[in-house]
């Protein structure tokens, strides 16, 4: 294959991606979109949006994988707990086998009732500790308008340019040193003298991290 072909690392690239050999595909599309900014080649908005959908595919995957585990994770731990009081409520009916007999029929000791109500508390514990994160539960996203349209990476240092494209910093200084001045969106002449901190929107990441833990994974 030709290092130089764009083409053929985009086509590879969304090969893998229906293969949902999606690591391979994301590395095969960025090498793609790495390689118009050195060879300075527009090719429009599809090779970007491919790019986001597979990251963006990639991520949703993991995050089913992780749903799946903190469900599998609350039945395992319902199934301890009822587990272990299923063979404390055996020891107990051992040793007051006396007793029981003494009883009337249909009646339960008092500390076989009391080992049953500490059962549900626990297994409602557990449970309740489970529905305080059923918010985490939901999948997990971060919009587009939260990244850099040149890394596709969460919003770091965001400056905007005259044609109104937020960036991060760092990734459009290197665009306009590289490859040429000029905004990597909207191919409109620029020079970094003419980028702004779009303090709003950094703002906007911030809560959106305070809010999403879990970003530093993304």
């Amino acid at each position: 294959m030709d290092l130089k072909s764009v083409k053929a690392y985009f086509f590879l690239g969304q090969a893998l991606s229906e293969l949902d050999s999606l690591d391979e595909a994301c590395s095969c599309l960025q090498k793609a979109f790495q390689l118009t900014k050195e060879l300075d080649m527009n090719v429009g908005d599809e090779l970007a949006n491919t790019l986001r959908q597979v990251k963006k595919k990639r991520w949703m995957k993991i995050e089913e994988k992780r749903l799946k585990q903190e469900i599998e994770l609350e039945k395992y731990l319902v199934g301890l707990v009822e587990k272990d009081f299923e063979g404390k409520l055996s020891l107990s009916s051992a040793d007051s086998k006396q007793a029981k007999d003494d009883q009337p029929v249909g009646s339960e000791s008092t500390a076989d009732g009391g080992l049953k109500r500490a059962k549900e508390e626990r297994v409602q514990e557990v449970l309740s500790l489970f529905r305080e994160i059923d918010e985490r539960r939901q999948k997990r996203e971060v919009p587009d308008f939260l990244c850099c349209k040149i890394s596709f990476e969460l919003l770091e240092d965001p400056v905007v340019t005259p044609s109104g494209i937020t960036y991060n910093k760092r990734e459009l200084e290197e665009h306009l040193q590289r490859v040429g001045h000029f905004d990597p969106v909207t191919r409109v002449p620029l020079t970094q003298d003419k980028l702004i901190p779009n303090l709003s929107m950094k703002e906007v990441v911030e809560d959106f991290i305070a809010n999403n833990k879990w970003v530093d994974g993304y």
